[in-house]
């Protein structure tokens, strides 16, 4: 050109071969992620089985071959798009043509991660044409010797065969990468059966499915399937076989979360371990721009009593939790790298755990849950699982949520507020479940401490003697003398713990007979003065009574009679707590009876203080084989208390229901009294707690009843508690006694 002369024109871009090594060794670093981006592909191409063949990898040099069952792409198709980079073919198209999955890939350059595997790859492609002939399409991509750096990309001819085959054949895309670059190790091939088991998300139903709905032209999804096969490497081998979801029956809850049509998100959890569901509304949070985001997470205890039915154990399954665990993010049903993968903690619940941090501070919980934490003791927060207890799917689309996409390398979001708020979202569900846990963890711990029982001389010595028969080693002669010396020390213990339970049962008896006697000794004073005025009276008349104050004579006399008998009635009453029948034997008895028993010797005090008394216990309805004096002794120490809380209340009005039902016997006495709040109801069974008032009878009440009762039912593996009552009625004790399918011997 000469000097000062201008010359114009256009000028167009030309590509270097060298970006295919960009594209494919560069953008994906790991090998199992560029596999997964070919099977990714299948999924596109509506197949429903995938089969992953890696042969002689164990050194360099080996090939990988994909093939999967899916429609196939005919000559057109392979041309415009799979020889086209960055093609814009998925984001016209956002569904697949039979199932209307949700296309995963969106760049057009997913394709040449199979560079970053082999030195060459072969597509053989069998596919029908829109007239419907089928033909197979192989195209051969040499990297070595055709795309060498300073050759323009568009310039290198990539050589290629078309054919027409038979109907019947199977449409469908087989990979053959031959060259593998590098040799797979056996932790390496672990890592991709893990990464390809991971790929899709293990729950189907939860994947986001924007798009329209099925036509005459699209059919039900059947589900992706995998298959990997190691093959001329023996020590590999073994690692072939189907790829499962990980089995969930251990995992103590259930927990799932949905972002509805406003961007406010529900939380439901099942918990598996005590079979109770719950649902949280949180409407403190916005979550725009993630509607119809959902997860599902497993929690794992990893405690040997959850394992109890299942046919792998705490162990396994601990170590599968650290292998495998974590909440993993699928977008469009995929899943993307690392989040969920070991050593990754995208919700920050490893750090939480380690630094002590309550997680609920940066959160922003519902106010629901923030009170649940309040009324747990200690710091329930230190309970918030690691990762490697979680075994969860967190499920976001592309479609769906604008504001979430996939970073180039294909791994990890792009970090925009969306994913920000979707992180908060799964983290919120997380600390209520813990919350949830902690106040299961608080009632066990409660409960054992009401239930804790010290262990008997004889199951200790039991103990001993089953050690001494399990030592290995020991000589029979020694193994003998010490089995006989522990044997009789059993039978020693057994016999004073029999005497021990006799003389506490006779206390308990002693205990109850003192409220009788109480009654009684009220009543005797009333009948003895009554008696005393009428005799007066009597004296006072008889000298001068005429005929027509006969009748009143004969009423008084027999008023006499009455309460003579009634006197008898009282003492008659001992005879059931002291008598020498009360524990000679075990009967069933007709409980109806027994009621009205315990009745009449509260009959006077009833009637001077007006209390309505309603027996409504079936009248052929037995108990279980009892004696007779504790089943008097537990009535008549719940009755005395009934008794108590009605005095001086406008409506005093006590009823005894009862039924058989489940095999057991159930006995309630409500009452019309003060009530009881329900944060005392338990502690009323401890020793000497008493919330009684004091009555001018039957006194305040040493808070020993209660205690007596519960003790005196354990012994038949029974109980006493108190429970929600209908409005009419302020507080119900009941009763429960196990049939336990002993015969009638009454």
């Amino acid at each position: 050109m000469k000097a000062g002369s201008v010359q114009s024109g256009e000028l167009t871009f030309s590509v270097d071969s060298s970006l295919l090594f960009e594209l494919g060794e560069r953008l994906v670093a790991k090998p199992s992620i560029a596999l997964a981006e070919l099977v990714k592909n299948a999924y596109d191409a509506d197949a429903t089985e995938v089969k992953v063949t890696l042969q002689k990898v164990g050194k360099p040099g080996g090939t990988i071959i994909i093939e999967d069952d899916g429609h196939g792409m005919t000559f057109e198709e392979t041309r415009d798009n799979w020889m086209r980079i960055a093609t814009t073919a998925k984001r016209q198209e956002s569904a697949s043509r039979l199932y209307l999955r949700p296309l995963t890939g969106a760049k057009g350059i997913g394709r040449f991660a199979a560079r970053r595997l082999g030195s060459k790859l072969t597509v053989r492609s069998t596919a029908s044409s829109d007239e419907g002939v089928k033909e197979r399409v192989n195209v051969v991509f040499d990297w070595e010797e055709r795309f060498e750096a300073g050759e323009d990309l568009v310039e290198v001819p990539v050589s290629y065969t078309r054919e027409q085959v038979a109907p019947g054949t199977e449409t469908g895309v087989k990979l053959v990468i031959e060259g593998v670059r590098d040799a797979w190790t056996e932790d390496e091939i672990i890592q991709l059966r893990r990464d390809l088991l991971t790929l899709q998300s293990p729950f189907p139903d939860l994947v986001v499915m924007p798009g329209p709905e099925l036509t005459g032209d699209h059919y039900a999804d059947p589900g992706f399937n995998f298959m990997l096969e190691v093959e001329g490497s023996k020590e590999l081998e073994r690692l072939s076989g189907s790829l499962g979801e990980a089995l969930l029956k251990g995992a103590w809850a259930r927990l799932d979360g949905l972002v509805d049509e406003g961007g406010k998100a529900r939380y439901d959890i099942e918990i598996l371990a005590t079979d109770q569901e719950d649902t949280l509304l949180d409407e403190a949070n916005d979550y725009s721009g993630l509607e119809h985001a959902l997860f599902r997470i497993h929690f794992f205890v990893y405690r040997a009593e959850y394992f109890q039915d299942l046919d792998f154990g705490v162990r396994e399954m601990s170590r599968k939790g650290r292998e495998e665990g974590g909440v993993k993010i699928y977008l469009d049903g995929f899943r993307v790298f690392p989040y969920g993968s070991r050593g990754d903690d995208w919700l920050r619940l490893d750090e939480y755990a380690v630094r002590n941090v309550d997680m609920g501070a940066d959160i922003a919980p519902p106010e629901r849950v923030v009170e649940l934490a309040g009324s747990i003791p200690g710091r329930p927060f230190l309970l918030i699982p690691r990762n490697r207890q979680l075994f969860g799917a967190v499920a976001v689309s592309q479609a769906e949520h604008s504001d979430v996409e996939i970073n180039v390398s294909r791994e990890r979001l792009i970090e925009t507020p969306a994913v920000t708020r979707l992180r908060q979202f799964v983290q919120n569900g997380i600390y209520w479940m813990t919350m949830k846990y902690a106040a299961f963890l608080a009632e066990q711990k409660a409960e054992r401490r009401r239930d804790k029982k010290e262990r008997s001389l004889v199951e200790i010595l039991e103990e001993a003697k089953s050690e001494v028969d399990a030592q290995v080693g020991l000589p029979d002669e020694k193994r003998h003398l010490i089995r006989s010396t522990l044997e009789r020390a059993i039978d020693r213990a057994r016999q004073e713990e029999e005497q021990r339970i006799s003389e506490v049962s006779m206390l308990r008896i002693l205990a109850s007979a003192g409220t009788t006697l109480i009654l009684m000794n009220h009543q005797l004073q009333a009948l003895t003065g009554a008696v005393s005025q009428t005799k007066q009276d009597l004296m006072r008349l008889r000298p001068e009574i005429p005929e027509q104050l006969h009748d009143r004579y004969d009423d008084l006399a027999a008023q006499v009679s009455e309460w003579h008998e009634m006197v008898e009635l009282q003492v008659s009453q001992l005879g059931f707590l002291l008598g020498p029948n009360g524990r000679q034997r075990r009967r069933r008895h007709v409980l109806h009876q027994i009621v009205e028993d315990v009745r009449k010797p509260m009959s006077y005090y009833m009637h001077k203080y007006g209390v309505e008394f309603e027996n409504n216990v079936p009248k052929k309805l037995r108990t279980p084989p009892v004696y007779r004096s504790e089943l008097y002794a537990v009535l008549i120490n719940i009755l005395s208390n009934a008794l108590k809380a009605v005095h001086g209340q406008p409506t005093r009005r006590v009823r005894v229901e009862a039924e058989r039902r489940e095999g057991r016997l159930f006995v309630c006495m409500k009452d019309t009294g003060v009530g009881l709040s329900p944060d005392r109801w338990e502690i009323s069974f401890k020793p000497f707690e008493t919330t009684s008032l004091p009555n001018p009878v039957l006194g305040v009440g040493t808070g020993l009843g209660l205690t007596v009762v519960r003790d005196i039912l354990e012994l038949y593996a029974g109980t006493a508690r108190f429970i929600d009552v209908e409005p009419q009625w302020r507080t119900c004790i009941e009763i429960l006694l196990p049939y336990g399918g002993t015969p009638d011997d009454g």
